[in-house]
């Protein structure tokens, strides 16, 4: 059941006034706060240029943070800046100038950037008949209607007067809660047992020093909670910081939670490294860092008929920059490519504007930002076009989980749900493994053993999800590794082996055919291992000084053996030219040969032993 609105008790909620230049926002927070948001030179001006902030308190002691954002077409920018993150967006109409193309324009986006609270202010009341504002509050109901299919509140006010304020300051409340009521519902009927808390989101709109205290960071936090001693990053530049201490509306706090207007001083992070636009969060949430992502494009201005390539500008939190834009045909997506790469997140909305102009051509949200194969686009693409309406951390999981099979998570107290399995740090969708496992076994029958990289090419999955369900199945003693590749059935594995061991082996396949000199073994008590990797025949010695993987030597001998039967004879010249390895080399190999006992030395000649079986 819903929580009702009558019954929230604490919250934190921040509301946003648009509107047309001059239609009196920045009076109406004064006559709504007591707080003049507009500084100096925009009081000169007689127009905001900037984000103003300013906040009141319900009767209950809670307070709304109030932004006030440009009315200028110039500042659309900066408009998207401060409405991304808004629980109710405050429409200004002056009476005495009626809907304006500004009015449309803010509409458009905070519309786009998926506000669905919406109330309308008709300010300066003062200033029209009473036929004169029905007219308008008509025209606003069948405009807002029109363009969002939203049913908004409408009530005339007027600031200079301070007539009527009361009533809009009570509606603002009542709407608030409604707002945060209808989220929370949508979080409880989301058919989890346990819903956990977002982590904080914020996107920087001011970086500061303050002597004494160090680089303030100030925005509108989201989702989520900081703490005092809360570990935080900041994106792009990936640098870890700690919470030292928070202000929100000039108050000092132990804790703050969305939706608020929060100073957040940072210990570890230097004001040189962080900028308007950049994003900060928790440690445990990951921003990928991308210059590409596939939007879904779900609110569109212009309806445009001819979807060709273009650039555009795109304004997401308080970040705005170039990007260039393709459709994808049949779909409601598009790919966006930035200059350069940027802290995504799925679900994030954003809104693309007319390159050096000031109309809004599409509101959309990121959808996926890692990189495709073509074999994966089409699957990818209907994956992407059937996400549901109202996006949320588990739509995206959902999307993997039939895209590709598994998940990756950092949730270190992650439960998986039926038909799931979670073997850290993926979560796999059981009847995915058990076909996956199949294919496996398959690929490695009748003897054959491959390495994780050429498992996963076979079987277009990532190699580290391989690497994953490999050593499961070795745990299960299904298969085991050697050599470096897979092989089915138990046998010693060598990814048990200590730390050094696997380093020396690592060092020795990257010399490949070159071989590992004795004396080019630079790792403590190397020398050591060597033996013992030999004993364990892991590696062979050509001879007192040089080693190869066993896994190489035994290819060569293959190629050396070939189709020769037992008394057959073979040259040296005939072993340099099938192991393609110099005399410095060939002539070991075969000396290393002979105490196996695949040839014997008889002259410049070796007699073959036995026919290749391995």
């Amino acid at each position: 059941m819903a929580l009702q609105p009558q019954h929230l008790e604490k919250y934190q909620a921040v509301i946003g006034l648009a509107g047309h230049v001059d239609h009196g926002k920045t009076a109406l927070i004064e006559a709504l706060t007591g707080i003049v948001t507009a500084r100096p030179h925009e009081q000169a001006l007689g127009m905001t240029q900037d984000l103003g902030f300013a906040h009141f308190k319900d009767d209950d002691g809670n307070t709304i943070g109030v932004v006030d954002v440009p009315g200028h077409e110039r500042y659309l920018r900066n408009m998207v800046a401060g409405v991304w993150h808004l629980n109710v967006l405050l429409l200004v109409i002056a009476a005495d100038e009626g809907w304006m193309p500004m009015t449309t324009s803010h509409l458009h986006v905070a519309h786009a950037m998926g506000i669905e609270d919406i109330v309308v202010c008709i300010n300066k009341r003062d200033k029209a008949t009473p036929e004169q504002l029905t007219e308008i509050e008509e025209q606003a109901l069948d405009n807002v209607l029109e363009m969002t299919g939203l049913l908004p509140e409408i009530v005339s006010v007027s600031a200079l007067k301070n007539d009527n304020i009361q009533a809009l300051r009570s509606l603002l409340i009542e709407t608030v809660k409604t707002n945060i009521c209808r989220k929370q519902a949508l979080v409880n009927n989301q058919g989890n047992t346990e819903v956990k808390p977002a982590e904080p989101l914020m996107y920087i709109d001011r970086a500061f020093v303050v002597n004494g205290i160090g680089t303030v960071l100030t925005g509108t936090l989201a989702q989520g909670a900081l703490s005092i001693g809360d570990k935080v990053r900041c994106y792009p530049a990936n640098i870890l910081g700690t919470v030292r201490s928070l202000q929100a509306y000039h108050q000092q706090h132990q804790s703050v939670s969305a939706t608020c207007r929060v100073a957040v001083n940072v210990k570890g992070i230097s004001r040189k490294d962080v900028a308007r636009g950049h994003v900060l969060t928790s440690t445990h949430m990951t921003a990928s860092m991308r210059d590409m992502c596939i939007v879904r494009l779900n609110k569109t201005a212009d309806n445009l008929k001819q979807r060709k390539q273009r650039h555009v500008e795109v304004a997401m939190g308080t970040w705005h920059g170039a990007a260039r834009l393709s459709y994808i045909p049949n779909t409601k997506l598009a790919r966006l490519v930035f200059d350069k790469p940027l802290p995504l997140i799925f679900g994030q909305r954003l809104a693309m504007i007319q390159k050096g102009g000031c109309g809004l051509q599409h509101g959309a949200e990121i959808v996926w930002f890692e990189p495709v194969m073509g074999y994966q686009k089409r699957r990818l693409y209907q994956a992407l076009d059937n996400l549901p309406e109202y996006l949320k951390p588990e739509s995206q999981r959902e999307m993997l989980l039939a895209l590709q099979g598994y998940f990756e998570t950092t949730e270190a107290d992650f439960t998986p749900a039926v038909a799931q399995t979670y073997i850290a740090p993926y979560c796999f969708d059981n009847q995915w493994s058990v076909e996956t496992y199949q294919q496996i076994d398959a690929l490695l029958a009748a003897g054959i053993s491959m390495a994780s990289a050429e498992i996963a090419t076979r079987l277009r999955v990532n190699e580290a999800v391989i690497d994953t369900l490999m050593q499961q199945l070795k745990q299960q003693e299904k298969v085991h590794i050697s050599y470096g590749k897979w092989c089915l059935g138990q046998g010693d594995n060598e990814d048990d082996l200590p730390a050094i061991a696997q380093e020396i082996l690592q060092q020795i396949r990257s010399f490949g055919k070159a071989g590992l000199e004795l004396n080019k073994v630079t790792v403590a008590g190397g020398k050591k291992w060597l033996r013992q990797l030999s004993h364990q025949k892991y590696i062979t010695a050509l001879d007192d000084t040089i080693y190869f993987d066993m896994g190489l030597y035994l290819d060569l001998v293959k190629a050396v053996i070939a189709d020769h039967q037992p008394h057959d004879r073979i040259s040296m010249g005939d072993i340099k030219d099938r192991t393609e390895l110099s005399r410095k080399y060939s002539i070991p190999l075969a000396n290393r040969m002979e105490k196996d006992g695949w040839v014997r030395r008889d002259g410049d000649e070796r007699i073959i032993l036995k026919a290749w079986s391995v």
